[in-house]
């Protein structure tokens, strides 16, 4: 969505997409929650409101991620927790892919007869992709450790309810190990980022070519 808006950010459903993603990125995560409870779960009941649904035992490992009804159970906490970040997104590479489009390097790529798909895609996408990475890593690590309050809407038994329960309780030991938990992630994620921009913009390689040869 993010490079269609950017590439056609006249047409109608680009204006489409840009209104559903301003309602996305304004609403805070409790409303979006109890909205769609509302309608999916109170007036359409094709959804359930709260819980994890049938789960299954395999081992020590209780899921509900192999059962029908666990399944449903997962539909309206994953896009609340996912609607902010989609939307967000969808704007970060808007913004890009408009900055990008008016650069030299796309008109040369179009004089020099290449296809639009390999220009917006191959060129223009691919450089847009740094703070792109940069905002996801951030949103990911943010979904993983503030999951609190949509655990808290739909009742669900994860990490972050058992915080909360640790914290009513003053569970030291809890706390300490879900903080340490979360940094670790926090941690993993901003490497895995790091490497990534190595993957995705060939001057990083390039100055670290020139260093080891300089070495």
């Amino acid at each position: 969505m993010g490079v269609y808006t950017g590439l056609y950010p006249n047409h109608w459903s680009s204006r489409l997409f840009q209104a559903v993603s301003l309602i996305g990125i304004s609403l805070p995560t409790f409303l979006i929650g109890i909205l769609l409870i509302l309608v999916f779960a109170v007036w359409l009941h094709w959804l359930p409101s709260f819980g994890r649904g049938e789960t299954v035992q395999i081992g020590w490992w209780t899921t509900n991620f192999l059962t029908v009804k666990g399944l449903q159970a997962l539909i309206l906490p994953s896009i609340t927790l996912g609607l902010f970040q989609l939307t967000l997104l969808m704007r970060l590479v808007r913004s890009e892919m408009l900055e990008v489009m008016r650069t030299d390097y796309i008109k040369f790529a179009r004089a020099r007869g290449l296809s639009n798909r390999a220009v917006n895609f191959g060129h223009a996408l691919k450089n847009t992709l740094v703070p792109v990475i940069t905002v996801t890593g951030l949103q990911l690590g943010a979904l993983i450790a503030f999951a609190i309050v949509t655990e808290t809407v739909f009742a669900w038994p994860g990490v972050g309810q058992l915080f909360i329960q640790s914290v009513q309780f003053s569970d030291i030991p809890v706390m300490a190990a879900y903080l340490m938990l979360i940094g670790l992630l926090f941690v993993l994620i901003n490497l895995t980022v790091d490497l990534l921009y190595f993957a995705v913009d060939p001057r990083l390689r390039a100055q670290g070519t020139a260093r080891a040869a300089g070495h």
